[in-house]
């Protein structure tokens, strides 16, 4: 099996299938994917809306007018505890920069926190308003949004074995087995399992994290509050049939309360299985059942 391995929207992506040149298609797209759209790049699309004044109509090009879309679908269906506006509260959590190991936050001085859970008129699906002062942030929502495209993309030309990995966000066509990182002991799994053309995600607290005096940051924030949550979850990895609901669903997991996640996930994501390392080093694992095969701890 032929794999390629580069870094791009602060994650290692790995490529993986039988021919050379659809590797070369699919690097190329989220390549220039992350020039658009990431928030961490001065001069690009992104950036210049979020530069754009308030109560201007502003254009987005069809790659942004899409990952909107659907980033706003999930977001509705997440009842808003996870949505693309938090850039300001990330700034002001001090998330101002690609995130390294050893990075040295910068706490900027902004209301971050008040905006309503929309902050925007959409004219068309090219054409949006910004009603309130506030930065697009599509994190997560674009590492599935261009797995999702690239798996898509390799099935009509009639790719029937790929895996695509952004960091951890992956989607597979055909059967793979994966593993599930150990949120304590980095760099070995924890699990290992079989997923045929599904997506799988996982989001944490272990990694991305960050103290300024005694209290603890990190970049899972609550999008009601725009504050980091803490709430009994180190890990959650979420299987799903896309990249971008996989990816989702394990944010909701490490945002609310195990309970009422669970409770959220049932009414709107009901295609989903979770596997949830909590911070008393237990593991909940639960979901359809059904969307996996040869789950196992790994040793």
């Amino acid at each position: 099996m032929i794999e390629t391995t580069f870094r791009a929207m602060n994650s290692i992506i790995v490529l993986s299938g039988m021919n050379f040149e659809p590797q070369v298609e699919i690097k190329k797209n989220i390549i220039d994917f992350e020039q658009k759209v990431s928030r961490f790049l001065p001069d690009n699309q992104l950036a210049f809306i979020n530069r754009s004044p308030l109560n201007v109509p502003i254009y987005l090009e069809a790659t942004l007018a899409d990952l909107l879309d659907r980033s706003l679908q999930l977001a509705r269906k997440s009842a808003h505890y996870v949505h693309p506006f938090l850039g300001k509260a990330m700034m002001a959590n001090g998330y101002t920069e690609s995130f390294q190991e050893h990075n040295q936050p910068v706490f900027t001085e902004i209301d971050a926190v008040h905006v309503s859970r929309e902050p925007i008129k959409r004219i068309s699906k090219s054409w949006i308003i910004k009603k309130e002062n506030f930065l697009f942030d599509f994190g997560g929502f674009g590492k599935g949004y261009i797995v999702d495209n690239g798996i898509k993309q390799l099935k009509q030309k009639g790719v029937h074995h790929f895996l695509i990995n952004a960091g951890g966000d992956l989607r597979v066509l055909g059967s793979h087995e994966v593993g599930i990182e150990h949120p304590v002991l980095m760099g070995e799994d924890m699990i290992r399992l079989t997923i045929t053309d599904k997506a799988i995600a996982t989001s944490g607290k272990n990694y991305r994290r960050w103290t300024k005096g005694s209290k603890e940051y990190h970049h899972l924030l609550n999008g009601r509050t725009g504050e980091p949550a803490f709430n009994g979850v180190l890990q959650a990895s979420v299987i799903a049939n896309t990249a971008m609901e996989a990816e989702t669903a394990a944010k909701l997991l490490c945002i609310l309360p195990f309970e009422k996640a669970k409770a959220l996930l049932y009414r709107h994501f009901p295609q989903i299985a979770y596997i949830v390392y909590l911070e008393n080093d237990q593991i909940a694992i639960g979901g359809d059942s059904q969307l996996y095969n040869r789950l196992e701890v790994a040793g």
